[in-house]
């Protein structure tokens, strides 16, 4: 079975963590900020060194780490099997019948 592995610290840019809920103008103003030491794109633990704890969050969420997603699978599969039981039931029924009959009586 194939298995989805998560990157433990992938490598963001801003516009991932815009699209993990952050605002625009703060975003940019934190860049601004720390434009010596911002990259293009960094690793997710480094950028949460150097924002605040109360924004972790947005980090997390743009990196796919807090517990939030969605997804597509698709799966097919064959098998083959045998097997053997006992069982009991009652029911209902119609039917049509014949049968020959004798009869007496007085007068």
């Amino acid at each position: 079975m194939a298995r989805c592995v998560i990157d433990p610290d992938p490598v963001l840019t801003a516009d991932d963590i815009i699209r993990g809920g952050a605002c625009i103008s703060g975003t940019h103003a934190r860049l601004l900020r720390l434009r010596s030491k911002v990259a293009a794109a960094m690793p997710a633990s480094t950028i949460k060194e150097m924002i605040p704890e109360n924004e972790h969050a947005y980090v997390d969420r743009a990196a796919g780490l807090d517990g939030y997603g969605y997804g597509y699978g698709y799966g097919y599969g064959d098998g083959d099997g045998d097997g053997d039981g006992d069982g009991y039931g009652d029911g209902d029924g119609d039917g049509d019948g014949y049968g020959d009959g004798y009869g007496y009586g007085s007068q």
